[in-house]
This record gives C-alpha cells, structure tokens and sequence, in this order.
C-alpha cells in the first residue's frame, strides 16, 4: 500500500474533537475531506496518532478546533430556538425545543460547564444538623439505658 502524504495536524485535530463530540467516522471523512480510513486511523492512535495526539502543538490545535465546534453549537442552538418559536402553531412546544436544547447541552459539554445543576452545601448549616444528629442519638442511648425493664414481683404474680 502506498503511503500518501501525512494529515496536517489542525484537520488531525478536527477529526479528533469531532469523534468525541459523538460523529461516525463516516461522518466525519465528509466534513474533513479525509479518506475514511485516515479517519479511522486518526481516531484510533494508529499510525503514531497516539503519540502526536500528546505533543504540545497538537493538543494546542484541539483546543481551537473544541472552541470553535463550541461557538458552531451554541450558534445552532439560538438558531434552532428561533426556529423553534416560529414553528410553534405547527408543532407541540417540546418537539420545537428539544432540538434546540440538545444543542444548548452539547454547547455547555464542549465548554465544560455542567449540563445539571447541582445544589450547593451549605458547610455551616450541615455542621450544625451533624451536632444535632449526634445529640440526639446521645440522647436515646442515655433513655434507653435508663429505662428497666426487668420484671417486678408484683408483675410475675399476674402471671
């Protein structure tokens, strides 16, 4: 098999951002322009892709390709938020938005936000429920050694 001339790195890099952000390899040979088995050998670290995938320069490139795949979505997703406004007498509202946040979600993945919100501790506030808790399990230790329930005579006389 001939070898043909070695894939630059900033379309290296492309393919490599957009398999992670979920494209087939297929789908991928069509937005690059590379063979489909370049593709596969890109995002598979054959050919020594592996060891370039760690070169400085290379995860440089990378980062620009995730920026401007970040900048594409959230684009899209307005987009697809105004299409989803005026589509809205035809279509029920989660069909017109879905689409649109699926987006707005992959966005937020190529910037590293979190796509859930999560509720914050208050450290203070779970300090003093700890206290609480430890009181009053002290407590019912201290009422249960307390009580005796060890039989009287007049109770075994009933019997």
């Amino acid at each position: 098999m001939a070898q043909g001339r070695r894939t630059d790195y900033p379309t290296a890099a492309l393919a490599m951002e957009l398999k992670q952000a979920g494209y087939s390899e297929r789908q991928i040979a069509a937005q690059t322009g590379l063979p489909a088995a370049t593709v596969h050998g890109i995002v598979s670290g054959a050919n020594g892709w592996n060891e370039i995938a760690q070169e400085p320069i290379f995860r440089q490139y990378r980062a620009q390709q995730n920026k401007a795949l970040e900048q594409a979505a959230r684009s899209l997703a307005a987009k697809s938020f105004i299409h989803a406004e005026t589509q809205l007498p035809k279509a029920s509202y989660y069909q017109a938005v879905v689409g649109g946040s699926i987006l707005l979600d992959k966005a937020r993945l190529l910037a590293g936000e979190p796509t859930q919100i999560h509720a914050t501790l208050d450290v203070p506030e779970l300090a003093r429920v700890k206290a609480l808790a430890a009181s009053l399990a002290k407590y019912v230790v201290e009422q249960s050694q307390a009580l005796d329930v060890t039989p009287t005579d007049k109770e075994q006389c009933l019997k």
